[in-house]
């Protein structure tokens, strides 16, 4: 492996287990599939693919997005499935496979879900802004792009990954169903949350401070009862921008 630079549309992600929870051959095995959900179908969608490649022994990545598999969080990260976030600018994402594999047996979902929100928003700090309409407030949407329908999954040869939004839920502009705003085609419109699935936002109301929230789908009115709602457990994934967030001007 030389030290090349990987271009910012086609990064090199290199994927290590470090738990017998989720060995080494399985994890290779992950890979073929991701790497195909990648290339066929987020790509197309985004512009930007990915080199999927387990870490071998003695072998150097000093250019590569990192994604370690442990067995159990700490208990700073207990009750996450997984993160992701930035070291010395490179993105890192850790997935904690105990508490992972509870429910579906598998990491593949979570494992999709952390590479395909790494290669849009490696540093953890874009966001949309969609303007106010009616009731609803202006907002930032963070470049979030499996949250919004991580209830969905799909398989590829025989491993679940996730739905993924398309660029175009991020643009305000669109009507309903005038583009395809996930690669499962269920939203109709842009900024849309399935059931059972969220948004990170940050949004001001008049005469009010700026805030971070949590919004569920579908919206509805009663705000106290949406920031009420806890994440599901596919969903409990956190990020750097948890290490920013609190009360805004």
């Amino acid at each position: 492996m030389t030290d090349e630079i990987h271009p910012r549309t086609n990064p090199l992600i290199v994927i290590k287990s470090t738990t017998e929870l989720v060995p080494e051959e399985q994890v290779r095995d992950i890979i073929e599939a991701l790497q195909i959900q990648v290339t066929r179908d987020f790509r197309p969608a985004w512009g930007m693919g990915a080199t999927l490649v387990y870490a071998e022994a003695g072998h150097r990545y000093p250019d590569a997005f990192r994604i370690r598999i442990r067995r159990t969080a700490g208990e700073e990260d207990k009750g996450f499935l997984g993160y992701h976030f930035t070291e010395q600018g490179l993105p890192l994402a850790t997935i904690f496979a105990e508490e992972d594999l509870k429910g579906d047996k598998t990491i593949s979902d979570t494992l999709s879900h952390e590479i395909l929100e790494m290669l849009v928003d490696p540093a953890c700090n874009l966001y949309a802004h969609r303007p106010g309409d009616g009731k609803r407030p202006p907002r930032g949407y963070f470049y979030e792009v499996c949250d919004p329908v991580q209830s969905l999954k799909y398989e590829i040869n025989g491993h679940p990954v996730c739905d993924f939004v398309h660029p175009e839920w991020f643009e305000h502009n669109w009507g309903e169903r005038q583009r395809q705003f996930d690669f499962l085609d269920e939203l109709k419109e842009p900024f849309q949350l399935l059931e059972g699935c969220y948004a990170d936002v940050y949004e001001r109301k008049p005469g009010q401070r700026g805030r971070f929230r949590t919004i569920w789908g579908p919206e509805t009115d009663d705000e106290v009862e949406n920031d009420r709602k806890a994440k599901p457990r596919k969903g409990h994934r956190k990020n750097q921008r948890v290490n920013i967030r609190g009360e805004e001007d």
